[in-house]
């Protein structure tokens, strides 16, 4: 008896130390979050990165865009999804969706600085390679 409550409990270890830890739920929203967030923000700091989850969620809750996030990232020429995401991408995407905000609720619309024709107006906040605005 003893050798089997041995056997169990190695069995249990080397599942624990083997498997990959995991500390977050990758539901549909999150993964598109955060395949959105890769892809414009691939080699940005995470502070870009929340930044850019940020104008996502602020127009989830804006009355003039769609009223789910799978809506508000599939919008046309909006925010593109690429196939890949990384671990900052995703923690990003985490942490926006838990309600942190790393711009203000009428930040709306970002812009590569590297933009050929930049938007119109001062910009409300400059964060990595992007210029966030109303």
């Amino acid at each position: 008896m003893k050798k089997w409550i041995a056997v169990i409990a190695l069995a249990a270890l080397l599942t624990c130390a083997l498997a990959p830890s995991v500390s977050f739920t990758e539901d549909r929203s999150t993964v598109l979050l955060a395949r959105a967030i890769y892809a414009l923000g691939h080699g940005e700091s995470y502070e870009t990165k929340l930044a850019l989850g940020t104008v996502a969620m602020n127009r989830l809750d804006d009355p003039w865009f769609a009223d789910t996030l799978e809506g508000v990232l599939n919008e046309q020429h909006q925010f593109p999804i690429g196939n890949r995401y990384d671990a900052e991408s995703l923690a990003a995407a985490h942490a926006v969706l838990s309600g942190k905000r790393a711009l203000s609720a009428d930040a709306l619309h970002y812009q590569s600085l590297a933009s050929a024709q930049p938007l119109d107006g001062a910009p409300l906040a400059t964060v990595g390679g992007y210029a966030f605005y109303r």
